[in-house]
């Protein structure tokens, strides 16, 4: 859909963006996507966000590494920055509720602002939040530690509930945090884009 020229792309985080979002698409002009779950997500805002379309919702703040996350993701990347901070590891969460257009700014001063990017989402890499971060980086010439983990682009050939494929494709709180200090590893807490 972010392929589609004049087309606005939401994927809220969890009910109460599902709610700002569906009054905020009403409210445009020219044609949406809005990419909801199968219903039943948890709610992971405690409180009622200040909600624009094409701006990130700053979830929690953090200073060593940012957890940019869309749709119904938003909730692992909360556990895991979390679990992350029990460990040291002061996590940003921002929920990039509208892929198109992406928060662009919210994305370069996450990159300024920490030592680490990690995008999660349930999508395959084409055309996923990952592909329109690393656009957003690559557009301003930004070499900053970036990884995104997003569905392998492969078929499944099993069946089960969403958390059981989400686990066989590495979409959980644990895989989540196994990458994240892993990558902190290879790429020590030093070059946040100046």
């Amino acid at each position: 859909m972010r392929a589609l020229p004049g087309m606005t792309v939401v994927a809220p985080g969890d009910p109460i963006e599902a709610m700002l979002a569906t009054r905020a698409v009403t409210a445009t002009s020219g044609p949406c996507y809005l990419r909801l779950g199968k219903a039943g997500e948890p709610v992971v805002h405690l409180e009622t966000p200040s909600y624009q379309l094409g701006k990130a919702i700053r979830v929690r703040d953090g200073k060593d590494v940012t957890l940019v996350t869309t749709g119904a993701m938003l909730r692992t990347a909360v556990q895991a920055a979390q679990e992350l901070a029990e460990e040291g590891i002061s996590t940003r969460v921002l929920s990039m509720h509208t892929l198109k257009p992406l928060d662009t700014d919210a994305v370069l001063t996450a990159a300024h602002d920490t030592h680490l990017l990690v995008t999660l989402d349930e999508h395959g890499p084409i055309g996923s939040l990952g592909e329109a971060v690393a656009h957003a980086l690559a557009s301003v010439g930004a070499v900053v530690p970036f990884k995104h983990i997003s569905l392998p682009s492969t078929f499944f050939y099993e069946a089960g509930s969403q958390e059981y494929l989400r686990s066989k494709a590495g979409l959980t709180v644990n895989a989540l945090k196994v990458a994240v200090t892993s990558a902190l590893r290879e790429r020590p807490l030093s070059a946040a884009l100046k």
